[in-house]
């Protein structure tokens, strides 16, 4: 972007302030109907007949605050002049319009940055309609109308263009290209700002939304992009939003006063100019719009009221400004390819070249079939569709492409990669479709003559290009050829054309293994080393790969796994995008070990009779798990339904039953469909192949499938596999692990009597006398809250109950189980198990309903789970550092956080890893799931507490002096610090070599920090809605997950507060929370919970267990020492 002075304010974070609406001052000036000469109603005429009356409206805004002042020249264009008979006049009238706001600004001496924008509204064509009365111009009709209008504004003396209150993309880019023709025959530069009008809805007159926006006009590079006219600030507020978090660019809104109202046939706009500038500030100060203004209804008072309200403020930083991005879109829908997860899949079935059924489509031209394969490239996360519709029976290719793209661009939110080796037939896509596309492809054939030509287009129009290494001597074959080539391609691309590195999609090409012939047997292995080298020298280039040529003359299922393996290598050595046929995407990691190593026996080159050995195991082995299955469509009904729990596919639960009905009863599609497609997730679960969420869901299905059922299971008194008690034992307040438990277990076929948290021993012994279960199920969290499941199986014993119990938690194991189920030196009769998960507690009920022997936990331990402390040395002395001298003693003011800014800041990855279940995903599974489950998971629940304001973040710290003996730390009153008020035990920890957190402390003083942080009690309670009262367990299991992110993480910013007032970096220290190890005792939480008065700040409250109320806070230490680190 040119170094323009328009640009430096606004990259100097000061709101750039434009002018509002300017028919309305028109009307307000009295000007005679005489003025307006033959063209009545024609503002635009004015500017010659009344030049003195648009000047003083231009000075009236700028008086009252703008830097920027509109040209009285939207209605311009010869289109819009045309109506009045006045197309003849587009350059006098335009170039007047500039020169009347020159005037004004000229004869307004004041010292502040003031700008001339040219004005250019739409011509009222729909070149992107499909309707041929609405389409009136085509591309290059339109860029000569727009041409014409900027160079009278040009030379009229503007500072830069406004293309505003678009509605049509393609007039759009056909304006952007225009006003740059011309600017390019001066020699000269002006920004360029884009501004389209949008509906309450977010998206333009012909469907198009912010993407398609962002993917049509980005690649073109203007300066600025927003929205004006069509609403008020406060209806546009949400898509103004939405663009500022994508927007790599300065953003701009210029709104109307408020929405219209139709009094006496005429619209009022009655926003008052206070109430319009309170609406804006916000976005420009906390959300980081750089350029406001005004639209229709807006006056001299609405400016001066933004203006004195902006007055010394400063654009908030937005993080996306100035990022590398590459967008592509069409009508309906754009990606930035920069975000794209690698590789960038480009299909490839819609190539007249690589595909049969799509050339017999194009010679019949069947867009309706066409459209179909498109479809199935786009469920199958293809990025890009390749588009290639060269055919030897026909020469028309350019007409075809123009069809084809014409009928996909306001269907296909996908966008394209226009695959053809000829200049015109790229540019007959290019003016047809809204959005920017990819060019495929260049090489330096002909001596680079063809590759001008398309590289012309492609910084013209903005495209990334796909560059072949190909020259006059043929393909490059070998790694310093690939290399060389690369080299050219970059220097003609980039160097001589300057498109951006980030645009130049480098293909080394990869040659197919099927020949034979020894000098294609590395072919793979140097196109590898070719990826790697690229990235290596060349870090800003793109790659991408057509990378089933490398199976090419293979049978069917021997190239599929030969691209699956290819690609996967590809992307380990920097491969971005890959022509690849998504429906055949596999997860390599199922292959049969065998196959896959004959497989890259042939990539790497490793056997001399590699591919001879590849083609024999096809032809002497049936391919079974390594390719897909039958269409769903040709499997028994049983089996669809089946797969839909494992799948968790809703899609026509109701209609598969009902069929299955037919012949099965209801009970017997419980018992031999749906409850071993169950048991088939707990398998795949505890082998690893599916996580913790997708199990949930498929409860979800399952629920669902037993709902419809009900009433015939009623009806034929079908029975449940038995009671089963389930409590989250007394003390403890975390549920989440019991009611997945409970959940699982319910859609296993048991009846789930669920007491809930915080359950006394007498509860449970109650409910199990009444219930007579088959089982009681126990969770604890922590090792404190444990020992309740010791008592409760010693009441079981005492009152000679001999109901199995089945334990669970974070805090206990099988080795524990073991232990409590020891009584008074006699084994519990009920027997005490331990189950991992929900799915091994079915198995123990299975068995203990079977009546078959089941093995408690062995009684044979002979240790503890409880912390080894007493009979530890003391660890070796420390040194300490430098003096600490606070700022203040005591406790810190309340400090409160804005919930979205907080969630809006999470490591996602983090999160759907390690909070989700994600990290148990190999690479390529988690990246879908990624995509598919968790980010659109993470939206709806972020949007859910925002507006139902599930969370109330607030949290405080301390710094309070102490001083230690052995292993107490004690407390010390800063008001006169000599008085004890509190007394902390921190026991010495085995495995940490006898340390204690009290040996980070200097005996004779020293400082320690507390804290506590919570996020409310409305997320834990629309937790337990979603498991109780919803049936949507994986919902609830994000949330609560979710829930403890965001306290971790604000227990993290209050841990930096506590750093910064100490005067130490962010790597020193460390913080430990109670009931783990090295602060093993909750109970000890009480007195700092006393002392720093909890209850009454944050409304926390502390249960007889000693846990925290709201359960989604938490409470700590922080030790400043260097040497700090958590114990075992």
């Amino acid at each position: 972007m040119m170094n323009h002075p328009y640009i430096q304010l606004i990259e100097k974070k000061i709101p750039v302030i434009f002018d509002g609406a300017f028919g309305t001052q028109i009307q307000k000036s009295n000007i005679s109907v005489e003025k307006f000469l033959t063209a009545p109603g024609c503002n635009e005429i004015l500017n010659i007949t009344c030049p003195e009356k648009i000047s003083a409206i231009h000075t009236e805004y700028l008086k009252a605050g703008a830097n920027v002042i509109e040209t009285n020249s939207f209605g311009g264009s010869r289109v819009k002049l045309g109506e009045f008979g006045l197309q003849e006049k587009v350059y006098e009238i335009n170039k007047a319009s500039a020169v009347n706001a020159r005037n004004a600004i000229e004869s307004y001496k004041v010292d502040r940055p003031m700008f001339v924008c040219g004005s250019m509204g739409p011509t009222g064509y729909l070149p992107s309609s499909k309707d041929p009365n609405l389409i009136g111009a085509d591309f290059n009709e339109l860029a000569d109308i727009f041409e014409e209008q900027a160079k009278g504004l040009y030379d009229g003396g503007v500072d830069l263009y406004l293309i505003e209150t678009s509605q049509d993309l393609l007039e759009v880019r056909a304006a952007i290209v225009g006003i740059r023709r011309m600017l390019k025959k001066e020699g000269a530069f002006r920004p360029i700002q884009v501004q389209i009008t949008i509906d309450s809805n977010g998206r333009m007159l012909l469907g198009s939304g912010i993407e398609s926006f962002l993917g049509a006009v980005i690649a073109l590079n203007p300066s600025v992009v927003g929205f004006n006219c069509g609403m008020g600030p406060l209806e546009m507020l949400p898509t103004i939003e939405k663009l500022l978090k994508i927007s790599p660019i300065p953003v701009s809104a210029l709104p109307n006063a408020g929405m219209p109202r139709n009094i006496d046939g005429k619209a009022v706009y009655s926003m008052e100019p206070q109430k319009f500038a309170e609406a804006l500030l916000p976005l420009v100060t906390e959300s980081g719009l750089e350029v406001v203004g005004g639209c229709c209804g807006t006056k001299p008072d609405h400016i001066a009221a933004l203006s004195s309200i902006l007055k010394g403020k400063t654009v908030a930083e937005r993080t996306g400004t100035g990022k590398k991005s590459c967008w592509v879109a069409t009508g309906i829908g754009g990606i930035d390819l920069e975000t794209v997860k690698r590789p960038v899949i480009i299909g490839e079935r819609l190539n007249t070249q690589g595909s049969k059924k799509t050339k017999e489509l194009v010679l019949a031209q069947n867009y309706d079939e066409l459209l179909q394969i498109a479809q199935e490239q786009i469920d199958t996360d293809s990025s890009l569709l390749d588009i290639c519709v060269a055919v030897s029976e026909k020469d028309n290719e350019k007409d075809t492409m123009k069809n084809i793209v014409s009928y996909l661009s306001d269907r296909s939110e996908t966008p394209f990669c226009i695959d053809s080796t000829e200049p015109s037939v790229m540019q007959s896509a290019l003016w047809i479709n809204p959005g920017s596309v990819m060019l495929n492809s260049i090489n330096l054939e002909h001596k680079g003559e063809r590759a001008r030509k398309i590289l012309e287009l492609a910084c013209n129009f903005g495209c990334p290009v796909v560059a072949l290494t190909i020259d006059d001597a043929g393909m490059a074959k070998t790694l310093d050829r690939k290399m060389e080539l690369t080299r050219k391609l970059r220097d003609l691309a980039c160097g001589e054309f300057g498109l951006p590195e980030h645009y130049l999609y480098i293909d080394p090409l990869v040659f197919t293994l099927a020949t034979g012939e020894a000098e294609s047997a590395d072919a793979a292995l140097v196109s590898l080393d070719a990826l790697r080298c690229i990235k290596s020298v060349l870090p800003g280039i793109r790659t991408v790969m057509g990378v089933s040529n490398v199976s090419f003359g293979l049978k069917p299922k021997a190239r599929r796994i030969l691209n699956n393996l290819m690609l996967h290598h590809a992307v380990e050595a920097g491969l971005d995008a890959a022509i690849f046929n998504p429906i055949h995407l596999d997860d390599i990691q199922k292959y049969d070990k065998t196959l896959r190593n004959i497989a890259e026996d042939l990539l790497f080159n490793r056997k001399a009779d590699a591919l001879m050995e590849y083609v024999k195991y096809f032809e002497s082995a049936e391919l079974e798990s390594t390719v897909k299955q039958k269409s769903s469509e040709e499997l028994p009904v049983e089996k669809r339904l089946y797969n839909a729990i494992i799948k968790r596919d809703r899609r026509n639960l109701a209609g598969m039953i009902e069929t299955v009905m037919q012949h099965e009863s209801a009970t017997d599609i419980l018992n031999k469909i749906l409850l071993p497609a169950m048991g088939e997730v707990g398998n795949m679960m505890s082998r690893g192949d599916i996580i913790l969420p997708f199990v949930l869901q498929a409860a979800e299905v399952m629920k669902e499938a037993v709902s419809i059922l009900e009433p015939h299971l009623k009806t034929e008194n079908s029975t449940t596999k038995g009671k089963f008690v389930l409590a989250t034992v007394y003390g403890d307040v975390h549920d989440i692990g019991k009611n997945l438990v409970g959940s699982i277990l319910r859609n296993q076929g048991f009846e789930v009597i669920d007491l809930g948290k915080q359950v006394p021993v007498d509860a449970i012994i109650e409910a199990v006398k009444k219930a007579k279960p088959a089982a009681v199920g126990l969770s604890a969290l922590l090792v404190t809250t444990s020992k309740q499941m010791a008592l409760c199986v010693e009441e079981f014993d005492k009152q000679n109950i001999s109901v199995p119990v089945i334990i669970g938690g974070a805090a206990v194991n099988k080795e524990y189980a073991s232990i409590i189920s020891t009584v008074n030196g006699k084994k519990y009769s009920g027997g005490v198990f331990y189950a991992k998960d929900a799915f091994d507690a079915t198995r123990i009920l299975d068995t203990i309903n079977s009546s078959e022997n089941i093995t408690p936990a062995d009684s044979s331990a002979k240790h503890s789970t409880e912390f080894k402390e007493k009979e530890c040395k003391s660890a070796e002395s420390l040194e300490y550092g430098p003096h600490i001298e606070p700022p203040f003693w005591g406790t810190s003011e309340i400090l409160v956080w804005d919930a979205a800014a907080i969630i809006n800041g999470l490591n996602l990855d983090r999160l759907f890893k390690a909070g989700w279940g994600g990290g148990n995903l190999n690479e390529r599974d988690y990246a879908h799931a990624k995509e598919t489950q968790f980010e659109p998971a993470f939206e709806r629940l972020r949007n859910e507490i925002i507006e139902q304001e599930l969370i109330d973040l607030r949290g405080f710290y301390g710094l309070f002096p102490v001083i230690t003996d052995d292993d107490q730390l004690i407390m010390i009153d800063p008001s006169d610090f000599h008085t004890e008020i509190a007394n902390f035990r921190f026991p010495r920890m085995e495995k940490s070599g006898g340390r204690s957190i009290a040996d980070y402390f200097k005996a004779d003083g020293d400082i320690i920090g507390v804290q506590a942080v919570t996020i409310g009690r409305k997320l834990s309670d629309r937790c337990r809605e979603y498991f109780h009262k919803e049936d949507r367990y994986s919902n609830g299991f994000f949330l609560n997950a979710l829930g403890n992110f965001i306290v971790e993480n604000l227990a993290e910013k209050i841990t930096t507060e506590i750093r910064r007032a100490m005067g130490i970096s962010a790597d020193i220290g460390r913080r430990y929370s109670f009931g783990y190890p090295g602060l093993p005792s909750l109970e000890e939480q009480r007195k700092l919970f006393d002392i720093m008065g909890v209850e009454d700040r944050l409304d926390i409250v502390l249960t007889s267990g000693f846990q925290m109320e709201p359960e989604h806070s938490t409470m700590g230490i922080f030790v400043h020492h260097p040497s700090a680190e958590y114990l075992i």
